[in-house]
C-alpha cells in the first residue's frame, strides 16, 4: 500500500514561481515516484491536475497514484463517456512537473495565473490521501461547499468515519 500524504501546509510563492514542498509532502512523492530511488537525478516526478475551466484548484499526484488511475480508467469501455471524460481529466487537463533536488515544484505561470497565485502567497496544499489540493487561501475549492451541506444534512454530532462500517459490510 502507498505512504498517503497528511496534513495540510502553507507554502509560499517565489517570484519565479517554485514553492518548497513541505519535507513529509516531499518524502511521500518521492517515495511514489519509481524511478527516484535510480535515477540519481534527485529530481521527483509528479502529474499535476488543473481539471476543467469550474476547478479553483489543482491535484498532485505520486506518479504510482496517477499510474493507478490510469489502469482503472484503461479497464472502463473505450469510448464510453466517463472513459473519455476521464481521459481527457487526467491526461488532457494534466501536465508533469517534477520537484527539483532543493525540494522546490516550479508551477507553469498558466497554473499559477489559473489559480491568482502571485509572489509572495501562501498557498495552501491539503491532504486528500493519494494526492495534494493546492489552492488559493482566499479562494478554497468549491466543492468544499457541497461537503459542508451534504455533512449539514447529517445533522449535528455526524461523524464521518461512520462510512468505514459500509465497507466493512460491502466485504462480506
Amino acid at each position: 500500500m502507498a505512504r498517503k500524504f497528511r496534513g495540510t501546509e502553507s507554502v509560499k510563492l517565489d517570484g519565479k514561481g517554485r514553492m518548497s514542498i513541505p519535507a513529509k509532502m516531499r518524502r511521500v512523492f518521492d517515495a511514489g515516484d519509481p524511478s527516484f530511488a535510480t535515477s540519481n537525478t534527485g529530481r521527483t516526478q509528479i502529474v499535476a491536475v488543473y481539471g476543467p475551466d469550474w476547478w479553483n484548484w489543482i491535484e498532485l499526484y505520486t506518479i504510482e497514484a496517477a499510474d493507478e488511475i490510469d489502469e482503472q480508467i484503461d479497464r472502463l469501455t473505450r469510448g464510453s463517456k466517463e472513459r473519455r471524460w476521464l481521459e481527457q481529466l487526467m491526461n488532457g487537463q494534466s501536465t508533469d512537473l517534477e520537484i527539483d533536488r532543493e525540494g522546490r515544484l516550479v508551477l507553469p505561470l498558466r497554473l499559477r495565473e489559473r489559480l491568482g497565485l502571485t509572489e509572495g502567497v501562501e498557498t495552501v496544499f491539503a491532504s486528500h490521501g493519494d494526492y495534494i489540493k493546492v489552492y488559493h487561501p482566499d479562494s478554497p475549492p468549491k466543492d468544499i461547499e457541497e461537503l459542508e451541506e451534504f455533512t449539514a444534512s447529517k445533522g449535528p454530532g455526524f461523524d464521518p468515519r461512520e462510512f468505514l462500517s459500509e465497507v466493512d459490510s460491502d466485504e462480506e
